[in-house]
């Protein structure tokens, strides 16, 4: 008899066969760290009551707070998470329709007329109004003249004392700037131009949204820039495309950044502090005027078309004295760097690579600088160059079974604790995330695991939890529930606590490899775990590789032995091809794996299972 260490290599190996190779074969909520099994973390909720599935959070640190926003197909909302990890209440900050206005005070006058009043040079009376009475009762007269003519566009009018306020019919910032002028006989009178206007929410089952922050220069103010646009069927979408601004720590609705006349913003927005850069359909890139990005159309804004297809994604890049800032943009068949010229162009772009290809706006990762995202048909980098991302383990496994039309849903998410990039992605007909791949950067392998049974929406990174937030994709009868993971080892929903199942099996022992033609029996384990809770092995394996699975029946060992026997587990299974599976699957279970011996001897000789 002979002793083996029951250790495969770091990562679970899904494509290929069972018997070709080394690494683990199966397992379930389980990473690895130095190359050894440990069980995934656990969840808990934090918020039960989103109204819609999140198609993008975000989270912002302000002292002890967290301020979160969650987009939805229809709104937009927004709620804290204090330090004890208690959330507020919800707000709603969706963008409404909001009408803008500008005026004009009757001063001086006991005779005489208003004349004309106009708005961008567009008459909006009807003809003149003549002094009657006095000024406020002329204001009225002239406000009534205004909203009963139609101009193009129209305007509607009410006064108070002496002023009228004159408002849009239509709710857009396009109308913010626009002079308002009268002519007077006798009458003087002062004006405000309009201002305040801001388009709603074009609500649509495929909004996605994209979240940025800005900071000024002059105080200690930060803003939230968010962009929507119906990208959820593809990241192809060329419809659409709005963004909206507001300070982080608030709860009023957001209010519209309005585009140029030639842009558009299809695929999304990026702070380059101090621009806003928007972009999308037909390679068009354009930002903001430096230190406002509400002004996308002042001095120092600029647009340009740096390339021939949609721009999906943009993100900060590093870069030195003198082309600061920079930034990462990724196209639909290529990624293109901006850096900072200054002069009359602002920035140049240029193309790092072409023939590649984005799954979804929020498939890349910054890993400390390094760029990680999910192509089409293969996992990429971007390090100064791009290039594959290698993976001999599950990349099949991701793209054979991807549900392609629902791929503008698959989403990342870092965890550098453990070296960890996730992509959440729906499974076979799912149509939203059930599933997770992992690459591990530190152990430079991959490994996957299905999502819990709510599935996932969207989320990310929260550096002050050192944790993922992340958002429920099926709801409870409350609503969507927000969900901080790496917290203990169990799910916790409120007064409700259940156990994670987590698993790993080992890659096959077998004597074929050294030329014997024998089955190997397995008599005892000596188990070796850092472990809370009752653990189970379980003997699998195969008397070939076209034969059936024989599972033997599940060896339980508890946390700690009281017992002699406890601190072993005695059995009798051969297999030609022998497999061990470990799980955890009770009440605060967990547990770390070290080095563990199996007794092991020669079976017999049959071939056929």
């Amino acid at each position: 008899m002979t002793t083996v260490v029951l250790r495969s290599q770091a990562g679970v190996k899904r494509d290929g066969t069972k018997f070709d190779g080394d690494f683990y074969t199966d397992g379930q909520w389980v990473r690895f760290q130095r190359g050894l099994p440990r069980k995934i973390g656990g969840y808990r909720s934090i918020n039960r009551y989103l109204t819609e599935i999140s198609r993008g959070f975000t989270s912002f640190t302000q002292q002890s707070l967290q301020y979160c926003h969650s987009g939805g197909p229809g709104t937009l909302e927004r709620f804290t998470i204090d330090a004890s990890k208690n959330s507020s209440i919800i707000s709603s900050r969706t963008p409404v329709s909001v009408y803008a206005t500008g005026t004009v005070t009757l001063l001086t006058g006991g005779a005489g007329s208003v004349d004309t009043v106009t708005v961008n040079g567009v008459t909006i009376t009807s003809g003149s109004v003549a002094f009657t009475t006095d000024l406020p009762t002329t204001a009225t007269a002239v406000a009534a003249n205004i909203t009963a003519f139609t101009s193009s566009p129209n305007y509607t009018a009410i006064a108070v004392g002496t002023t009228i306020t004159i408002t849009a019919t239509t709710a857009s910032a396009s109308v913010d700037g626009f002079v308002v002028a009268t002519t007077l006989t006798t009458i003087t009178a002062s004006t405000t131009n309009m201002t305040g206007g801001s388009a709603p929410l074009v609500s649509s089952p495929y909004n996605i949204w994209m979240f940025q922050y800005m900071y000024s220069a002059s105080s200690t103010d930060n803003s939230i820039i968010a962009h929507v646009a119906p990208n959820g069927q593809c990241v192809c979408n060329d419809i659409g495309g709005q963004i909206f601004i507001g300070d982080v720590l608030t709860t009023t609705p957001l209010t519209e950044i309005l585009l140029p006349p030639s842009a558009n913003a299809t695929g999304g927005i990026v702070s380059l502090h101090p621009y806003l850069f928007y972009y999308g359909t037909a390679g068009i890139v354009g930002w903001s005027v430096a230190g406002d990005p509400t002004d996308l159309s002042g001095s120092g804004s600029g647009i340009a078309r740096v390339w021939g297809q949609k721009i999906i994604k943009g993100m900060p890049l590093r870069a030195g004295s003198g082309s600061a800032p920079a930034g990462l943009f990724w196209a639909y068949d290529a990624v293109i760097r901006a850096t900072f010229t200054g002069g009359a162009t602002v920035f140049q772009f240029d193309v790092i690579a072409t023939d590649t290809s984005i799954m979804s706006a929020d498939s890349v990762v910054d890993y400390d600088g390094v760029f990680f995202w999910a192509g089409v048909d293969r996992f990429l980098m971007f390090n100064g160059v791009v290039r594959d991302v290698p993976n001999q383990l599950n990349i099949n496994w991701f793209f054979d079974n991807l549900n392609d039309s629902q791929r503008s849903k698959v989403f990342a998410w870092k965890m550098p604790k453990f070296g960890e990039i996730w992509w959440a992605y729906p499974r076979d007909d799912a149509t939203e995330c059930t599933h997770a791949v992992v690459y591990n950067v530190r152990e430079n392998t991959w490994y996957d695991t299905a999502l819990p049974a709510s599935g996932r929406a969207s989320g990310g990174f929260n550096n002050a939890f050192a944790s993922p937030l992340l958002t429920d994709a099926i709801p409870t009868t409350s609503g969507y529930r927000v969900w901080i993971h790496e917290q203990g080892v169990d799910e916790i929903d409120g007064p409700n606590v259940r156990p994670i199942q987590s698993y790993f099996e080992t890659a096959d022992l077998s004597s074929l490899i050294q030329g014997k033609n024998e089955a190997l029996r397995i008599t005892t384990i000596e188990p070796d775990f850092i472990q809370n809770g009752e653990m189970t092995v379980q003997i699998t394996g195969r008397a070939n590789a076209r034969a059936p699975e024989v599972y033997s029946r599940t060896f339980t060992f508890p946390e700690s032995a009281t017992e002699p026997y406890e601190q072993i587990v005695m059995l009798k299974e051969q297999r030609r091809e022998l497999r061990a599976r470990f799980e955890s699957n009770c009440i605060g279970g967990n547990y770390q794996m070290g080095q563990i011996i199996g007794h092991i001897d020669s079976g017999d000789g049959t071939v056929l299972g």
